[in-house]
Order: structure tokens, then C-alpha cells, then sequence
């Protein structure tokens, strides 16, 4: 798969790479070291390719181990998701190889797919004061871009996020930090998720994972009822710095 092979380059030239298994699609691919965090990847050529529970199993593993979770793809709905944007579903977010590369390269993508449409976040409080110290009118950069004073007003306000085109526009007229940055945080698991795979008291169920099922204690324990998976489960639990109980 030239997607994992030119993701592993990536990873080895900047970091290193503490887990990896490919024989059969698990919610995540690999775990890597990258700048001193580590990193939870699945790795699809289509966003589609990853399941619902694979994403339930990447939030619990996220949330309990402490390290950031994100797929690397090259499609979204058959379409390629370009360089500098994000696509989020269920608070996981899915990136390009090359955006990922940005990444750790410490430039983080602007640009998120919002139901078809790229769009990004204005800081208002730094456009507005960009635009005064310029001398432009609310009405005068409203002509600039070709959008309504109101639609400027309301960027202002952070009320709506710019087009793509727009954005660029505003980056080109008064820099770069105008448009906020995008950050691929550590992601949470709802209520309602924990109960729907809960197994008693503080445990719960992983359905794409090598570990059977996680219990959250005063420590995260990793639960393995598979002889076939537990060697791999004792891998991925020291590449995340957990431990293992052996059940059943």
C-alpha cells in the first residue's frame, strides 16, 4: 500500500515508529513518536473505509492513553482531499499524507471540508485591527472581497468562517495569522459512546482493536481474551505506555 509506505517515510524521517499491523483493517494502523508526542494513525485510502466503530475504538484509546488520534486518507467521498484541509467526523479528524507532513513540520492546516465547501475560521479581533491599521472601511474590504459589509462584519464577530477564496484573500491582505490556525487536540468520548460500550464498572468494550476491551482505574489496563491477538495487544500496550491483563 503506497499510502502506509510513504507514511512510515514520513515518520521515520522525523520520529519513529513504536507499533505496527496491517494484517487486517483495526481502527488504527500504526502508533508513531513525532516531536516527542505520540500519535495514533489509521491509515485508509478513503475516508469511507473507516468504520463507525473504528472511530468509537480510536476516541476510547485516544481519551484513555492521553495521545492525539487522526486518520491519514486521500479521499472523501470520492473526492481528494487537498493539502491544508481537515475533514472531521465524529471529533476525529482525517488529514492528507502531505498535510500530515506539514504537520509535523510544524504548520498546521487552515482549511476544513464543511459538507462539500473549504472553509476557515477568521480571528476577528486581528482582522479588525489589521484592517483599521490599513485605513480600510468595513465597506471598502467588503468591495475587496466581493461579499456583503455584513458578511465582513460578521468575520469579524467570528460569527461565520470564510470561503476558501476569501480566506486566501484576507491571508494575502493582511497575513497569515488573520485566519485561525487548526488544532488536532486529543479527542473525548460523550456519555452516551462510554454507555453504549460500557461492560460493567469503569470497563469498556473495543470492537477493531487488538485489546479486547479497556478498564480505567487508577491505571488503564488493556484486557486481552484472544491468544491469537495478545502478543500484538502487549505491543500496542507498551507503544502507548498501558499494561496488559491477560482474561478468560
Amino acid at each position: 500500500m503506497k499510502l502506509l509506505e510513504a507514511t512510515l517515510n514520513i515518520v521515520k524521517a522525523r520520529g519513529e515508529p513504536l507499533f505496527l499491523d496491517v494484517s487486517r483493517p483495526y481502527a488504527y494502523t500504526l502508533v508513531a513518536e513525532i516531536n516527542r508526542e505520540r500519535m495514533l494513525i489509521r491509515i485508509a485510502q478513503n475516508a469511507e473505509d473507516v468504520s463507525g466503530s473504528s472511530i468509537k475504538d480510536l476516541k476510547l484509546l485516544s481519551s484513555y492513553t492521553n495521545v492525539t488520534s487522526l486518520c491519514i486518507t486521500s479521499t472523501v467521498r470520492g473526492e481528494v482531499l487537498r493539502r491544508g484541509v481537515v475533514y472531521t467526523r465524529d471529533n476525529i479528524t482525517f488529514i492528507s499524507l502531505s498535510t500530515f507532513t506539514d504537520l509535523v513540520d510544524g504548520k498546521p492546516p487552515i482549511f476544513r471540508l464543511n459538507h462539500g465547501s473549504i472553509t476557515a475560521a477568521v480571528d476577528g479581533k486581528k482582522l479588525r485591527q489589521r484592517r483599521e491599521e490599513a485605513g480600510i472601511s468595513l465597506g471598502a474590504l467588503a468591495k475587496e472581497l466581493g461579499v456583503s459589509r455584513e458578511t465582513v462584519y460578521r468575520y469579524e464577530r467570528e460569527e461565520i468562517e470564510a470561503p476558501a477564496k476569501i480566506a486566501q484573500k484576507l491571508i494575502d491582505m493582511f497575513g497569515e495569522d488573520v485566519i485561525k490556525k487548526i488544532s488536532i487536540d486529543k479527542v473525548h468520548v460523550s456519555a452516551e459512546e462510554l454507555a453504549s460500550r460500557s461492560l460493567g464498572k469503569d470497563t469498556y468494550k473495543l470492537v477493531d482493536s487488538h485489546p479486547d476491551a479497556l478498564r480505567v482505574q487508577d491505571r488503564v489496563l488493556f484486557i486481552s481474551t484472544s491468544a491469537d491477538k495478545f502478543q500484538k495487544t502487549v505491543e500496542l500496550a507498551n507503544a502507548l505506555g498501558v499494561e496488559v491483563e491477560k482474561s478468560g
